[in-house]
């Protein structure tokens, strides 16, 4: 009997740990995916910024070397969504880009909610982007975010070194499925899985 206590104890211990650490990853990232399962998206692609921050022009490049058709345009109207079939937010807000697009921040809300609004009656698939939000935690950021999760039907964001509690409830308020990366070039693979 000695002879299979420690090789039975051990077996018992691992046992343990994994199914604690099943526990605990379960509840944390229930609507949390590396990539989709299966496309949602077809091409082609509207991106947009929402908060007109640079980083749309990231996601644009991305998608470039995805080899996908997009086209961005950072003040796209909702008339302007009938020539795609997915539409892509890249959210985060900068003072200095409003000022120089010569646009408030109620005009862009605005706007925003009116492409929303838009996708939806036309069931287009919404993706958001978010690339900073850890350098970009300003209110008016939570505000669009606020108005576009609701709409969203796959949110890709880079991983912060502190997750942002708010934005974690609000995906899974929503039910959103997400994709959070360590490095904007690792957002390829889930981008790439929207459409492939």
């Amino acid at each position: 009997m000695k002879k299979y206590t420690v090789p039975i104890l051990c077996f018992i211990i691992s046992l343990a740990v994994i199914g604690q650490h099943s526990y605990q990853a379960s509840g944390q990232s229930m609507y949390m995916y590396p990539n989709l399962p299966a496309p949602i998206g077809k091409e082609p692609i509207l991106i947009t910024s929402a908060g007109q921050t640079v980083e749309g022009g990231i996601v644009h490049k991305l998608s470039q070397q995805l080899h996908l058709e997009a086209e961005y345009r950072p003040r796209a109207l909702a008339t302007d969504l009938y020539e795609y079939q997915t539409l892509v937010i890249v959210t985060g807000y900068s003072y200095n880009g409003l000022l120089h697009k010569k646009r408030k921040f109620n005009q862009e809300q605005e706007r925003i909610k009116k492409l929303m609004d838009e996708a939806e009656a036309e069931s287009i698939p919404v993706i958001i982007f978010d690339l900073d939000l850890q350098y970009r935690d300003y209110e008016e950021t939570w505000s669009i975010l606020e108005h576009t999760i609701p709409y969203a039907d796959y949110f890709i964001g880079k991983r912060h070194d502190e997750s942002p509690e708010k934005l974690l409830e609000m995906i899974h308020e929503h039910k959103v499925k997400s994709t959070f990366v360590n490095e904007i070039e690792d957002m390829k693979t889930p981008f790439n899985s929207v459409f492939r």
